[in-house]
Order: structure tokens, then C-alpha cells, then sequence
């Protein structure tokens, strides 16, 4: 979070004891929030309001859900939000151990909260005030809490009616958002001051929707068979690892990828050697672009400020030879050339990472890594292979093994889905899925 949403002034509270293991902390978190009468959660409503039957159990969830997102911001305050992401996956399949998909209603809530609560960040102290009899007045953040929530719960009888009235319901539900944190402020803060983060103590993770190259290797490794028994198994310590490393290898990537852009925007005047000035800034953005892919992860933002560079290089490049018609058609071929080279090596997660320096796909694990690929992904590895003459040997060299290490384990009694297709698209010729 950019800033805080609540109030930073602690409220007396009864001594208790609370637990300072992770998994421990997070049992009792939700024992709290699926009890009827545990504090916090029970005291979700202001002393006297009150609301129709078609608001209550929305005014209810959303006010309770984000009593529950205070818990996990707090804890990424403490331990940074790598931890706090892992630790709320955690917490969502504990609950469907306790209550069957309730899960991921509750990993719903969570991202409405967190959409509500950037939401509200966004907006100005210009935009929070009004003028009432000659007066300045400014609207309490949980104002904008309570209608943003009216307006974007998918089950609010609100949502879509941008011109609806909200019926006084906005007033209600602020002062009820400003009370809950109150009740949640004095609860959580000892809580969390209590408990320590230890990965090894989480019995349990979601992988990310888009990992990063460690988190990838992780995955792939995961009680699959096609990889020795003892690296079948991964825990959620090396899951935490894996993040770390991913989120410090784009983090290193920025970092270059701003000095890089604060040399460029600093030339004031092109050298006489300009060709290769220009082309020694675009090679080094091109090397950044290919490591951005080899590090997978989240990296659209990343993605969009090195194309920006790239594009201010070209388009110096473009300037200075806009009056010679055959450089300016040489460096569109070559920038032709480049695009597909770089879709052909870098469109599929296992070759950018077996291609990069300092793999993480371990020599032993090549092949069982590619054909943990699905058929699409394999068939884009194929072609960038077979379009590289160097890497001819490499895709002769994995045919070969994947034949093997499939018969192998056919004999020990294991199948695998789309196995064969798989073999197939090794074997034969690229842009050939089989029917």
C-alpha cells in the first residue's frame, strides 16, 4: 500500500496471548473470521445502523473482508508483500480445508478489497473536499471505501447504475468501515507484532499465475514424474526462495534498464561515430528485453518502459538518416530480422531459460523440463530450435533422451497425458501440431 488507510493512533486493549508461528497465526485468523462472535469480526457494524436485507449481507462482507485485508497489509508492512502474498494463499486453502471453496470466495474478496483501497489512494485531497455554507468540509476516506464498494461488488444492487441513488447506504457503510478499523486496529497490531514469518511452517501454496523463472522450474519439478523422486518433492521454503530470486532478477533488471535510460536521455548531441553509439544502446536494451524473458514473472510494466527506450533509440536512428532511403530500408530489415529471431528463442519459457546464462534448469533436467511443456509451448521450442543451425545438435540430443526417459518410465507403469503428441512434435517438423 502507497500510504495507510487507517489511523495510526493505538486504542488500549485487553492483554492476550497470540501465537508467533506463521501457520499457527493464520489457523487462528481464520478461526476468528468464520466465528459468529470473535473480535474483530463480529463488531463489523457501527453502535445503530442498521440496513435493509437487500444490503446487510453485502454491507457485511465487505466490511468484514476488509477488516480481513487490514490483517494481511499489516503483515506485509512487517515482512514485505512477497511474504504477505504466500501467506494469504496459505490462509485461502486453509479455509477450503475448513469450508469446501470458500477459498477462493475469500481470495475474491481480498482483491475487491485491495482494488477498493488503490482506488481510494488515487484520489485527491482536492477531490475528497466540498464546499458546504462558505466551508471547506472533506470527506473521510471511508466515504469513498463505502461507495466504491456500492458501486463495484459484483452483488451490490448498486452495480452498473453509475446514477443510481445509493439511498443514505454510502453514510452508513463509511461509518462502519471507520469502526471496523478501529475494532481490527486493536486486535491485529499485537497479533502481528507477535508473529514471526518462517516458510517451512506453511504446509501449503498457490503458484503464481505468471512465475518467474525459479518458480517455474519449481512448478514443473512438482510431483512430476518425469523428474527424479527426491526433486519431485519442493516445499514451500523453496517456493519462497524462488520468489525472492525472481522478484531480485527483474528488480536488477529495472535498476540497469533506468541507468541506461538516464545515459541516452543525457546525450545532447549524436557523436560523429553516431551509428555505433546508437547501435551499442540498442544491443544493450535488447539484452535487457531478452533477460526480462528469461526472468518470466510480472514484467508488463518492465516490458512497456524498455520498448519506450528502444523506441527513442529508433527513432533517433530514423532521424539521422531520413534522407538516405537504403539505410533507412537496411535497418528496418535488420529490425525485421531481430523481432523474429528474438519471437523464435524467447517465445517459450524453457528455451529463453536454456539459452540464458546461468540456467536454472539444471543439464540433467533439460529434458524432463521441456516435456513438462504443454504441446503449444513444446512445438514453439521445436521451431526455435530447428531455426537455429547451431542448435540442431541440442534438439537431436533431446529427441533422443525424451525417447528414452518416456520408455523408461512406460516400463515402471507411469503415463502421461498428451505424451505422445509430444513425441510426435519432437520428431517432426515445426508448425505441425498433431490432429
Amino acid at each position: 500500500m502507497a500510504w495507510k488507510l487507517w489511523k495510526t493512533e493505538k486504542r488500549h486493549n485487553e492483554m492476550r496471548s497470540w501465537p508467533s508461528g506463521t501457520h499457527e497465526s493464520l489457523k487462528q485468523l481464520l478461526d476468528m473470521y468464520l466465528g459468529r462472535d470473535a473480535a474483530p469480526f463480529a463488531s463489523w457494524a457501527a453502535p445503530g445502523i442498521t440496513f435493509m436485507p437487500d444490503i446487510e449481507p453485502l454491507a457485511r462482507d465487505g466490511v468484514r473482508g476488509y477488516q480481513l485485508a487490514l490483517w494481511f497489509w499489516f503483515f506485509a508492512e512487517k515482512h514485505g508483500t512477497i511474504v504477505a502474498k504466500m501467506v494469504r494463499e496459505s490462509f485461502c486453502l486453509l479455509a477450503d480445508t475448513m469450508q469446501p471453496s470458500s477459498g477462493d470466495k475469500i481470495d475474491a474478496l481480498l482483491d475487491l478489497e485491495n482494488r477498493l483501497a488503490h482506488s481510494v489512494e488515487a484520489i485527491s485531497a482536492e477531490q475528497r473536499a466540498f464546499r458546504q455554507e462558505g466551508l471547506s468540509v472533506e470527506l473521510p476516506m471511508e466515504f469513498f471505501l463505502a461507495t466504491g464498494l456500492l458501486r463495484l461488488a459484483p452483488d451490490s444492487p448498486y452495480a452498473g447504475n453509475e446514477g443510481a441513488s445509493l439511498q443514505g447506504n454510502d453514510y452508513k457503510l463509511a461509518d462502519c468501515f471507520r469502526h471496523a478499523t478501529e475494532e481490527a486496529l486493536a486486535v491485529f497490531r499485537p497479533m502481528i507484532d507477535a508473529v514471526d514469518f518462517d516458510a517451512k511452517s506453511l504446509p501449503n501454496w498457490r503458484w503464481s499465475a505468471h512465475p518467474g523463472a525459479a518458480e517455474r522450474h519449481l512448478q514443473r519439478r512438482h510431483n512430476n514424474p518425469l523428474f527424479p523422486l527426491h526433486r519431485q518433492m519442493v516445499t514451500a521454503h523453496e517456493v519462497y526462495e524462488a520468489r525472492l530470486a525472481d522478484a531480485q532478477a527483474l528488480q536488477d533488471i529495472r535498476n540497469e534498464l533506468n541507468e541506461v535510460s538516464r545515459s541516452f536521455s543525457q546525450t545532447i548531441e549524436l557523436p560523429l561515430n553516431w551509428q555505433s553509439y546508437l547501435e551499442g544502446y540498442r544491443d544493450h536494451v535488447d539484452r535487457l528485453d531478452e533477460r526480462r524473458l528469461v526472468a518470466g514473472g510480472q514484467s508488463a510494466s518492465l516490458s512497456d518502459a524498455i520498448a519506450k527506450l528502444r523506441a527513442d533509440i529508433l527513432t533517433t536512428w530514423r532521424a539521422s538518416i531520413h534522407k538516405n532511403r537504403h539505410s533507412l530500408a537496411t535497418l528496418e530489415q535488420e529490425e525485421a530480422k531481430r523481432t523474429e529471431r528474438r519471437t523464435l528463442l524467447y517465445g517459450c519459457d524453457w528455451t529463453a531459460q536454456l539459452l540464458s546464462h546461468g540456467s536454472l534448469i539444471p543439464p540433467e533436467e533439460v529434458v524432463p523440463a521441456l516435456l513438462s511443456e504443454s504441446p503449444s509451448e513444446l512445438e514453439k521450442a521445436v521451431t526455435g530450435l530447428q531455426a537455429e543451425p547451431r542448435l540442431h545438435e541440442t534438439l537431436a540430443q533431446c529427441c533422443a533422451t525424451a525417447h528414452r526417459l518416456v520408455n523408461e518410465l512406460r516400463a515402471a507403469g507411469h503415463n502421461f497425458p498428451d505424451i505422445g503428441d509430444k513425441l510426435r512434435i519432437l520428431d517432426g517438423a515445426p508448425g505441425q501440431l498433431p490432429a
